[in-house]
C-alpha cells in the first residue's frame, strides 16, 4: 500500500472518530448504543458469561503487555528490527492515547446490567482500543510476512478484536460507541504507524 493510501485511511478512521466523538451523547448515539445493547444481551446466558470474561480477561492490560512481549521477542530472535520497532511503537501509543482520550471525555461508564465491577472512565473503550492495535499490528506484520494461510490468520485476529470489545459490552462496562470509537481509533493508530515505518516492513520469511 503506497504512503498516499495509508495517509488517506489514517485520516479517514480520524475523522470517523472525531464524529462519533462528538455525537456519541447525541440522540443518534444514544440510539445506537440502545439497539446494539439489545442485540448482545439477547445471548445472555450462563456460558455466553464465562466465554466474555474469558476474553475480557485477553483485552486486560496485563496479557497485552505478556502478548506484546512475546512477539517482540519472536521478531527479536528473527532479527527482524523495523518489524520489533513497529510493535514496540503501536503499543506504546495504546498505552498513552487510552488514559489521554478517557480523561479527555471523562464519560461515565453504563450503571445498569453490570455483570463486573470497574472504576474509571468509559470513553473510548481501552480494552478495544488496546486489542485493536495490538491484533491490528499482528495482521499488518502477517500481511508483510512470507507465512502461509494468511486468511487464517487475519481471522483469528479480527475474532479476537470482535469479540474482547463486544465482551465490555455484554459485561456492562462500556456503551457500544465506546468501543467503536476505540476499533476506529486502534485502527487509525496502527495505520499510522505504518505510515511512519512505510517501507521499512519488507516481506519476511520464516525458515524452519
Amino acid at each position: 500500500m503506497s504512503r498516499i493510501k495509508k495517509l488517506s485511511l489514517f485520516l479517514v478512521f480520524t475523522l470517523i472518530f472525531g464524529v462519533i466523538a462528538y455525537f456519541h451523547e447525541s440522540r443518534v448515539g444514544k440510539w445506537i448504543d440502545t439497539e446494539v445493547y439489545e442485540f448482545i444481551y439477547a445471548s445472555e446466558s450462563f456460558i455466553t458469561t464465562a466465554l466474555m470474561l474469558g476474553f475480557t480477561q485477553v483485552g486486560e492490560v496485563l496479557s497485552m503487555v505478556i502478548l506484546s512481549l512475546i512477539m517482540i521477542t519472536i521478531l527479536m530472535l528473527y532479527k527482524l528490527e523495523f518489524h520489533t520497532l513497529f510493535l514496540i511503537v503501536a503499543m506504546l501509543a495504546s498505552s498513552i492515547l487510552i488514559p489521554v482520550t478517557k480523561k479527555s471525555f471523562d464519560r461515565e461508564r453504563p450503571s445498569l446490567l453490570r455483570l463486573i465491577d470497574i472504576t474509571g472512565f468509559s470513553f473510548p473503550s481501552g480494552h478495544a482500543m488496546g486489542s485493536t492495535i495490538f491484533f491490528g499490528s499482528m495482521m499488518t506484520l502477517v500481511k508483510n510476512s512470507g507465512l502461509h494461510n494468511k486468511g487464517i490468520l487475519y481471522a483469528l485476529c479480527g475474532f479476537f478484536i470482535l469479540m474482547i470489545s463486544s465482551s465490555r459490552v455484554y459485561l456492562g462496562v462500556h456503551y457500544p460507541t465506546d468501543v467503536i470509537a476505540g476499533i476506529v481509533a486502534g485502527t487509525a493508530v496502527v495505520v499510522a504507524t505504518a505510515l511512519i515505518f512505510h517501507k521499512k516492513l519488507d516481506t519476511w520469511h520464516i525458515s524452519g
